[in-house]
């Protein structure tokens, strides 16, 4: 099978190889190399045995090997020996060098057997490669077909995972240029030490731009400027314009979280979002329980209180969250309006479709999510606080669509989520869904 970008497997199979092909262009400045991250559920190393790179090729119990040969890789996987800590494998290619991926001639991804995957390349200007992901998902090993690109090479690279990099001192003598072959390099180029706990801003964009589009209106946002472009950059959505649009469950069982004030705080961090993608910043609203209604456009000037407005100031009480739409779930009428709302939109949109679960409407959930792929819509799911989350949590396996536009996460306790991990999760998938519709011509 040949893969396209986002689209996933099951892997039938307790050992896995996976053969990496990167020919480059005559008068290529560089070195392709392999690395592999072993990432627990927070997307995060657990310790120095979880990075194999050129200078560490295999885990201790040698459930990961890495075999490095002239213009390619071999990663050897066995799925029996992967500790239940790790939830997923990041497979990357990094270009050590003066070039870019764009260098890369034929770059393929080759899974014997099972599938093959060769991401594009040609005019692209990062150093650094996600190719592919092996995760766990409902008991079983999945790969996906990324082909993420990412700015600045190994270091900002490793960073993202939670590698803490070990820099020489300022007067320590450079490093020796690399062999051509690719093989051993200095270990003073080499990360030393693993600190699950390391931030990635250092391997952020700067986040002035986003900044300054707060602070005259929305101060109190500024302090999640940067993580947003800390994720912004890793997905490589800074310079991405779209519009967004916000869905939100008013049933009766999301009274907590309107309580809590979890439902004003989700909507803060997406308006971050929705000034980063649309300069105007505004972003379209509805709620929705057994009935659904479009609400007045979220900006800066109206965020602060919002939920609390159109409950009219709050004082309707919990039995009812908004008024007029009742107190059970009903999502498919609400998506459908989605739809015709953005079907002719000339702009890519992403819908941040907030629920507690209780899903029971599984076809016409599909339908209104088969219909919409073949428009410029991606949905970002997000459970909050709830359970019985159906088909959401099984949208990796639903293919029979023009093109994988939706992903799904849950929140336990939104208190206890950072935003650099929530904007992390909001961002995920999009850059593929992105790319493969501008490839397909859905925009």
């Amino acid at each position: 099978m040949l893969l396209q970008s986002g689209q996933n497997l099951v892997v039938n199979a307790t050992r896995l190889t996976l053969n990496l092909h990167y020919p480059t262009i005559p008068g290529f400045r560089g070195e392709p190399d392999t690395s592999v991250f072993l990432l627990n559920a927070a997307g995060k190393v657990g310790g120095d045995s979880d990075f194999i790179f050129y200078n560490q090729p295999a885990t201790p119990n040698r459930s990961v090997v890495l075999n490095v040969a002239a213009q390619g890789s071999t990663v050897t996987i066995d799925l029996a020996l992967i500790p239940e800590s790790v939830s997923k494998i990041a497979v990357t290619l990094v270009i050590d060098g003066e070039d870019s991926i764009a260098g890369l001639r034929g770059l393929a991804l080759d899974a014997p057997g099972i599938a093959r995957f060769e991401p594009e390349t040609h005019g692209r200007s990062e150093k650094a490669l996600i190719v592919a992901e092996i995760y766990r998902h409902g008991g079983n090993w999945k790969l996906r077909a990324l082909g993420q690109g990412f700015n600045g090479g190994l270091e900002p690279l490793a960073l993202n995972y939670g590698v803490d990099i070990a820099s020489p001192p300022a007067d320590a003598p450079l490093a020796a240029p690399a062999a051509s072959s690719g093989a051993e390099r200095s270990p003073a180029a080499a990360p030393t030490s693993v600190t699950p706990s390391r931030n990635a801003a250092s391997a952020a964009a700067p986040t002035v731009s986003l900044e300054k589009k707060l602070e005259a209106k929305a101060p109190r946002l500024v302090s999640l400027a940067k993580n947003a472009t800390v994720s912004l950059s890793k997905h490589r959505l800074n310079d991405i314009k779209a519009r967004v649009a916000f869905v939100l469950d008013a049933s009766g069982s999301m009274t907590k979280q309107f309580k809590q004030g979890n439902v004003q705080a989700v909507l803060d961090r997406i308006a971050v979002l929705a000034v980063q993608f649309d300069d105007d910043g505004s972003m379209d609203v509805w709620g929705f329980a057994e009935r659904h209604a479009k609400y007045p456009d979220v900006t800066l000037d109206n965020l602060d209180g919002y939920i609390d407005a159109i409950r009219t100031g709050g004082k309707r009480g919990w039995l009812e969250l908004l008024p007029g739409l009742g107190g059970t779930n009903n999502e498919p009428p609400v998506m459908e309006e989605v739809v015709d709302t953005f079907r002719h939109s000339d702009l890519p949109v992403y819908v941040v479709f907030i629920t507690d679960g209780g899903i029971s409407k599984t076809r016409q959930i599909k339908e209104a999510i088969r219909r919409s792929a073949n428009y410029p819509i991606f949905w970002k799911f997000v459970g909050l606080g709830g359970s019985n989350y159906g088909i959401l949590e099984n949208l990796d396996d639903f293919s029979d669509r023009r093109i994988d536009n939706s992903n799904f996460f849950a929140i336990d306790d939104f208190a206890k989520m950072s935003s650099e991990r929530l904007y992390d999760l909001l961002l995920e998938e999009f850059r593929q869904w992105y790319d493969a519709a501008k490839a397909d011509r859905v925009f």
